[in-house]
């Protein structure tokens, strides 16, 4: 009997959730969606139904928990993905609220199917405490700590030395990632993470009354230690705490800006990566599509994780002709019957993403030299993305 998937979306301008159909598709799931309307998800052909809801100047409105609601009476869904952050901090908090109603409880179990267990809410969405966890688990992490103000930021940077990092504890996308040569960059990051004036109080209010954001005592800012070297991810799928598939690849090209997203991601074998995966996702418990990101120190080539992006990265979608596991393949033959337990061979492979390698330079030799992942087959999406 086929499985279907539901992936449920916030984000209205997040390309990477748009791919993972086809590879659902592939593995022979049954693939619906919950998402704005006019999101990319919703433009590809390989869902089989979606619902859409309207947008105006905020996606994340406390609204779209009934629409959640709907779609779960209406989908009937065997697995519920996040398609984003802010869709699994919903998904967190409705389940949280049905668990304590009468009567249903039921679809607060349907909500963490494929969700860390409630008592790690706050560490899959919260860098530092995540980076906190690794530590405790013997995975080798930077030094990181959290910071309340610029006052405290200021008394902590000596203890890591310049450059350091600055990190918003929540976001994607390489949003509040910031790294500061020295005290003027500090400061000038600082700034715009301060909150001033009664005006921006009352905005905070009014967001916390009405839109699904991370409670101000989860959310914060955290310095992490700067390390010099190559930066990756590992994409990987796990159902409770049982680790399906893992691709380690790095991040060859980025755009925006050195922090931001891959454009174009080669294929890496390394053992101690793979081991960090495997302890993370068996101490969360984790279920579902993530990614860790790490760095590889250029000295002392040791690998360092540095966050966790829990729910589907863009690369998630890849098939094994690309490269050693299909993480949608693995879901389904995971959930469905005894897993391969031959070792994947590795393949060195260097993938351009389409659209963002395009748009860090159309004329970039990755378009042509590499293999360059146009969904060709799926012209409604390929025209929404290439219109941005």
């Amino acid at each position: 009997m086929t499985k279907k998937v539901l992936i449920i979306a916030l984000a209205k301008d997040w390309t990477g959730i748009s791919r993972l159909p086809s590879g659902l598709d592939r593995a022979g799931f049954e693939t619906v969606a919950l998402c704005p309307s006019g999101s990319y998800l919703s433009k590809t052909k390989h869902l089989a139904k979606a619902m859409t809801y309207p947008t105006f100047t905020f996606t994340r409105s406390k609204l779209v928990y009934l629409w959640m609601l709907a779609a779960m009476v209406r989908f009937k869904a065997d697995i519920i993905l996040p398609g984003d952050e802010d869709a699994l901090l919903a998904m967190q908090n409705l389940a949280n609220t049905l668990s304590k109603i009468p009567g249903l409880s039921f679809l607060s179990k349907e909500l963490r199917k494929f969700t860390a267990p409630e008592k790690f809410d706050s560490v899959v969405l919260n860098k530092s405490r995540f980076v906190e966890n690794c530590r405790e688990w013997g995975v080798r992490v930077p030094k990181n700590t959290r910071v309340e103000n610029l006052d405290m930021a200021l008394h902590e940077v000596p203890s890591f030395g310049y450059p350091v990092v600055l990190k918003f504890d929540f976001g994607y996308g390489a949003s509040g990632v910031t790294v500061c040569q020295n005290e003027t960059d500090l400061r000038k990051a600082f700034s715009k993470h301060s909150t001033v004036g009664i005006a921006k109080k009352i905005k905070e209010l009014i967001k916390n009354l009405l839109f699904v954001v991370q409670e101000s005592a989860e959310a914060g800012i955290s310095l992490q230690q700067y390390i010099s070297g190559p930066v990756g991810l590992v994409p990987f799928v796990a159902s409770n705490g049982q680790i399906f598939a893992i691709n380690p690849m790095l991040k060859h090209k980025t755009y925006p800006g050195a922090t931001g997203p891959s454009s174009v991601v080669k294929g890496i074998d390394n053992q101690e990566i793979r081991n960090a995966v495997k302890i993370a996702a068996e101490k969360l418990s984790y279920s579902g599509f993530g990614s860790l990101d790490f760095i590889i120190d250029e000295i002392t080539n040791e690998a360092y994780i540095i966050e966790l992006n829990p729910r589907p990265v863009p690369t998630s979608h890849f098939s094994s002709d690309l490269c050693a596991e299909d993480l949608c393949v693995a879901l389904h033959d995971g959930l469905t019957k005894e897993q391969d337990t031959k070792a994947p061979a590795f393949k060195p492979y260097t993938i351009a993403l389409f659209p963002n390698e395009k748009r860090r330079d159309p004329n970039s030799k990755y378009l042509t030299e590499a293999h360059h992942d146009i969904p060709k087959n799926d012209p409604a999406l390929l025209k929404a993305l290439e219109s941005k």
